[in-house]
């Protein structure tokens, strides 16, 4: 089965929408299935499409084991193609992150990696992922689905959203509060002087302004119904 790169950003965006309201996807579990890796490396090969397609899918197959069981095994494999089958945690940090470890604050990248992952990952990390990734808990960005179309305007949207919605910033004794995300991927952000950026260019901070930062506490408690306002009908 062959599916050009439309008719593969639709099935992602269908993955959430069916996902979000519970109903059964085995239709576009099967339409995955039938696709063999190259034809997929083929078709979504820009760093757009690519951020598109995983970020849907990633997010959609979190509501859809969350729906089955209370907690995630990013190990298991449980996208499957019709040669390949990979685990939330490939496409997050081997795909999403251009293959960069899942520990060591995103600082260092994996050197062993499949031929596959090689030529699926971004060629170049984008910080705004990790507002866009949802893992269940409720300290996760809403969910939201992307478009090839608008997808610029929709991360720079999704994380001034979210930032303004989390960071604490205490003016008077000059610190700030973000995200522990922003911990845990500082290398993604470019360390502290990233992230000071970042709340710069989002306007939660003055240009003149640079408070010392530390990092809020993360909500792990499962949350399966944190959507944008966008797909919550």
């Amino acid at each position: 089965m062959h599916l050009c790169l439309v008719d593969l950003i639709e099935l992602s965006k269908k993955f959430v929408h069916r996902a979000k309201i519970g109903n059964d996807c085995v239709e576009l579990t099967s339409a995955l299935g039938e696709i063999h890796s190259s034809e997929l490396l083929q078709e979504i090969s820009t760093d757009t499409a690519k951020k598109v397609f995983w970020i849907n899918l990633y997010n959609a197959y979190v509501l859809l084991e969350l729906n089955k069981q209370k907690k995630l095994d990013y190990s298991k494999q449980i996208v499957h193609f019709q040669d390949k089958s990979l685990t939330l945690d490939e496409i997050e940090h081997g795909i999403l992150r251009g293959s960069k470890s899942k520990l060591a604050l995103g600082y260092l990248r994996c050197i062993s990696v499949s031929d596959f992952e090689k030529q699926a990952r971004v060629s170049a990390i984008d910080y705004r992922l990790h507002f866009a990734l949802n893992c269940g808990a409720n300290s996760c960005p809403p969910i939201f689905i992307f478009s090839v179309e608008n997808l610029n305007e929709e991360l720079d949207s999704r994380t001034k959203l979210y930032l303004h919605e989390t960071v604490c910033f205490k003016k008077h004794d000059k610190s700030i509060l973000v995200p522990r995300l922003c911990l845990w991927y500082l290398g993604d952000f470019k360390g502290f002087g990233g992230l000071i950026e970042m709340m710069k260019k989002y306007q939660i901070l003055a240009p003149d302004e640079f408070p010392k930062v530390g990092f809020l506490k993360y909500d792990w408690t499962t949350n399966t119904n944190n959507f944008a306002a966008q797909i919550t009908t």
